[in-house]
This record gives C-alpha cells, sequence and structure tokens, in this order.
C-alpha cells in the first residue's frame, strides 16, 4: 500500500493508463477519424467527388424513387447535405446463399441524376468498427477489451483530476522541452483544456457497454430473453397518432410522381427546407406509405435506434404520424439515448462535429504523451531502463503511435493504387492496414528506438504528404472542380505531415545534442 492517498491516486493514474494506454490510443485515433466515417467513406470513392447539388436534385431523387419502387417494395433515398454531394439510394435484395436480405447502394449525380458505379471499399466504417470492437477478434472478447479499456480511461481521468492539484494552473505553464517535466505539461493541457469531452466520452462510452458489462439486471428480469426485453423497450416508445385507418384498402397499385410530390410539399411546410430524405414502403395491401427524415435532427434524444420522422399515407398525402424524440416517458431511456448520442455527435452541425473532431485529437495527444511520459520518467534509472519491460514499453510506444498512423496513412493509399475492379479489394485495403502495422512494430523492435523514433515519423510526414499528390495523379479529371469537403482531406493530410515532420526536426536536433 502507498504512503499516502494522493500517492494511491498517482499509482493507480501511472499504471491503470499504461497498462491499457496502447488499445486507448487506437481507440482515440480510430474514434476521431470516426466524426467523419461518411466523409472518410465518401472520399475512398472518388467516382463520386464531381457530383453537386442543384435545384434539380430534389426532382431527381423524386423520379429515381419512383423508378426503383416498381421493383422493390422498401426504398430509401437520401438527398445531398453538408456532408454528401450526391442522392444515395437503397434497397434490400435476398441472396441466394443466405436467408437475410442485403443491402444494395446506388448512387447519383445530384444535378444530371446520371447513375455512378463506385468501388469496393472497406471506408470510414473499417475505422468506426475498430474503433468499438478492433478487427478479426471476436466481437465478444473485443467488445470486452474496449469495455475495460474505457473503464481504466475513467479512472485514469478521475485519479489525474485527484493528484494534479495546479491542474488549472499548469494549463497556462508549457514548458517545450524534451525532459519529463516538458511532456507533463504536453499530458496536462490537452488533458485540462477538454477535460468535460474526455469525461462525457468516456462516461457515454461505458453506458453503451453496460448491457454487455453489467448484463445481470436484464438477466433477471427477463431471464436472459434479449427478444422480450427489447420488445418491451419498443413499447415504452409512443408515436403521436395524427390519423388513425387511412387507405385502408389501396386505390392503386403503383406509386405516382405526383403524389410523391404532394407528400414532399407537405413534409416541406412541417420542416422547411430541412429534408434529408424519404424511405417508401409498400403494404400488404399495396399501398404505400412514405417517411420523411430531416436534414438537421431537431432533438439531441435522436439516435440511430430513435429516429425523427415523419409518415404519410402516399395516396391521400395525409400526415399519418409523428416520430419526434423522446418518445417515452422513461428518464432512464432518455438518459441513456442523450449520451449514445452525444458519443457518436448525431445531433452535431458542421461546427460542433468540428469541435468533437478537434477535442478528439487533444485525447489522442493525453493517450500518446501519457505513453511517452512513463518512459521519460523512468530513462535515468538505469536498472529500470536495462529491464525487459521498459524496452517492451519504449517499442510498443513507437509502433503504436507512428505505427498507428502509418496503417491509416497506408490505408488511404491503398485505397487508391488498388485496382477498382479486383474481388474483396476492401479486404486488401484492411490487410494492408494491418501489414504496416505489423512492419512498424518489428521496425521498433530491431531498432534503437532514438532511431526508430526518427524514422518512422519521417516515413509517416512522407505518406501523408504523397496522399494528396497521388490522388491528383490517379485522378487528373477535373481535379480542382471536386467538391471543396475533398480539399479538406488534403489540407488535413498536410497539415498532418507537417505536425510529424516537426516532429522528426526536432529528434533530429535532440539526438546531435546528446552526441556532442
Amino acid at each position: 500500500m502507498e504512503k499516502s492517498f494522493k500517492e494511491s491516486m498517482r499509482w493507480l493514474h501511472t499504471w491503470s493508463g499504461l497498462i491499457v494506454g496502447w488499445i486507448l490510443f487506437a481507440v482515440f485515433v480510430t474514434g476521431t477519424f470516426s466524426y467523419y466515417k461518411d466523409e472518410v467513406t465518401l472520399w475512398m470513392k472518388p467516382e463520386l467527388h464531381y457530383s453537386k447539388e442543384s435545384k434539380n436534385s430534389l426532382d431527381i431523387a423524386k423520379q429515381k424513387a419512383i423508378e426503383l419502387v416498381q421493383n422493390n417494395s422498401n426504398i430509401s433515398i437520401t438527398l445531398p447535405n453538408n456532408r454528401s454531394n450526391i442522392i444515395s439510394a437503397m434497397w434490400r435484395e435476398k441472396s441466394d446463399n443466405s436467408h437475410r436480405a442485403k443491402r444494395v447502394y446506388q448512387y447519383y449525380d445530384a444535378s444530371s441524376g446520371e447513375n455512378i458505379n463506385t468501388r469496393q471499399t472497406a471506408g470510414g466504417n473499417f475505422l468506426y468498427r475498430f474503433h468499438f470492437e478492433l478487427y478479426g477478434f471476436p466481437r465478444y472478447f473485443s467488445r470486452w477489451a474496449i469495455a475495460l479499456a474505457t473503464m481504466s480511461m475513467f479512472v485514469a481521468i478521475i485519479t489525474g483530476i485527484i493528484i494534479h492539484t495546479r491542474i488549472f494552473k499548469d494549463i497556462f505553464t508549457l514548458r517545450a522541452k524534451a525532459n519529463p517535466r516538458g511532456w507533463m505539461d504536453a499530458h496536462i493541457i490537452p488533458a485540462v483544456a477538454a477535460l468535460p469531452f474526455h469525461i462525457m466520452i468516456t462516461y457515454s462510452g461505458l453506458l453503451l457497454f453496460a448491457r454487455l458489462v453489467m448484463p445481470w439486471g436484464m438477466q433477471a428480469a427477463y431471464d436472459g430473453d434479449f427478444r422480450e426485453y427489447r420488445s418491451d423497450l419498443n413499447n415504452l416508445k409512443q408515436t403521436q397518432i395524427i390519423h388513425q385507418n387511412v387507405n385502408k384498402k389501396a386505390q392503386n397499385k403503383s406509386l405516382s410522381f405526383e403524389n410523391l410530390n404532394k407528400v414532399l410539399i407537405n413534409a416541406n411546410k412541417v420542416w422547411p427546407n430541412n429534408i434529408g430524405g424519404f424511405s417508401i414502403n409498400k403494404n400488404k395491401n399495396g399501398s404505400y406509405e412514405i417517411q420523411i427524415r430531416p436534414k438537421e435532427t431537431s432533438s439531441i434524444f435522436s439516435s440511430k435506434f430513435e429516429r425523427e420522422y415523419l409518415t404519410y399515407d402516399a395516396n391521400s398525402a395525409k400526415l399519418i404520424s409523428k416520430n419526434i424524440p423522446p418518445t417515452t416517458n422513461s428518464n432512464i431511456i432518455n438518459t441513456n439515448t442523450t449520451f449514445a448520442t452525444l458519443h457518436r455527435a448525431i445531433f452535431a452541425n458542421s461546427t460542433m462535429r468540428f469541435l468533437f473532431f478537434i477535442c478528439g485529437i487533444s485525447g489522442i495527444v493525453l493517450a500518446g504523451t501519457g505513453l511517452v511520459l512513463w518512459i521519460e520518467k523512468r530513462k535515468k534509472k538505469q536498472k529500470i531502463n536495462t529491464s525487459i519491460g521498459f524496452k517492451l514499453v519504449e517499442k510498443l510506444n513507437i509502433g503504436t503511435i507512428t505505427g498507428l498512423f502509418i496503417a491509416i496513412g497506408i490505408f488511404f493509399i491503398a485505397n487508391r493504387v488498388i485496382e477498382v475492379n479486383i474481388e474483396n479489394r476492401h479486404l486488401l485495403e484492411i490487410n494492408t492496414f494491418f501489414i504496416a502495422w505489423l512492419l512498424c512494430y518489428i521496425h521498433s523492435f530491431l531498432r534503437q528506438s532514438k532511431k526508430a523514433w526518427i524514422e518512422q515519423m519521417i516515413i509517416t510526414s512522407i505518406i501523408y504528404f504523397s496522399i494528396p499528390i497521388l490522388n491528383a495523379l490517379f485522378w487528373t479529371k477535373d481535379f480542382l472542380n471536386r467538391e471543396i469537403m475533398y480539399f479538406y482531406f488534403d489540407l488535413f493530410f498536410i497539415l498532418t505531415a507537417i505536425v510529424f515532420a516537426i516532429g522528426s526536426y526536432f529528434l533530429i536536433r535532440n539526438s546531435k545534442k546528446g552526441l556532442k
């Protein structure tokens, strides 16, 4: 037992952060990218980069919907918005090898309505799923690992607040020196600057894993029957019914452009200039219902499981029902939904999403500097310096911190250089990610640590500088006429390259000083 409470908290802070620090770093990096997972997916489909929203986009979407609904009972159309420059359609088709219907996507140019065929890619969804369940491991095991890492992060945050009595004073102090004090300042500043975010993102992450790590309440009440639990949960939801028994008998066996247009006009009166998409569902009696989704949700209670929509009868264009969250009076469910929405930034507009992204970067710095700080504090202790544990942490730091960024950069490059029509190319993209990351770990163990840091930081800088160049070389078709969103990607890659180039410069300079 440590001599005092504060020393006990310092010990707990150090080891709770270190033991899972490498997982936490990967979680923060991929989670930060996930705030823009839809944009990442679009970037990895360069065929879509030249579509631009126009005054005809809604009419094009309506016409495509009418065409698709002739052969599909349920379709979903998404209109261009501030995160996407295309019209997309989704429906389900039964696969010969599976009882479950698979999702089929089709993309259209938002100005001309031309069909756009895109490459197969892992997209931003790979980074998103890696964030909370890793990849390649059994889902149950990987989610438990992330849940334990999240709990350790929460413990590290609370103990960090306790041990840093001058925490708010230290935020204004930065000693930019390559020593433990300098690394401590670099660790504290992002921690305090985004402290509310770090507490929220960690606590909400734990709530998302609550059913996994604390299942006893549901098991006791429902004897482990998840379907019954889910049914009771759905029964709590209360959709506001506007008209009952509208159009019980189908008047038309097909949906007309005029009917769809009337519904969208009526929906626009409820949500002026805020229609983000619509779904057309064919009932068993042959009648149609149309669900309208907003571009921007009106409530923080909205989530992927608690969607906001209006339902219209297609024949009469009458509003049947409203689903405006929260749809339950349960404070527990509403609180859980709110935290889930905050964690995923579902409610966020462009400005708020960017702020979440910046806070995510502060989490990356927080986790990375914490790992480096453990090494820096122990460098002068020769007995520990020669220990296997010290060397292992030092090498894992290199392979995780710079290696992960190299792997992500290679993942983006693979998207551009792998042949477009090759089978299972999305798996090849993922394989290049892990092969690159593995090689970084091998390199860190084979090289002297200082040299490994410098070499991998230089490689990272070169990779991220090369991505915009390769993008221009492989897609010379009117490269400068792309949507502005994709130029922000180029800017991000260049800024990342500059950060690692500066880091490698200081490491080289410090290593030369050490030789004098």
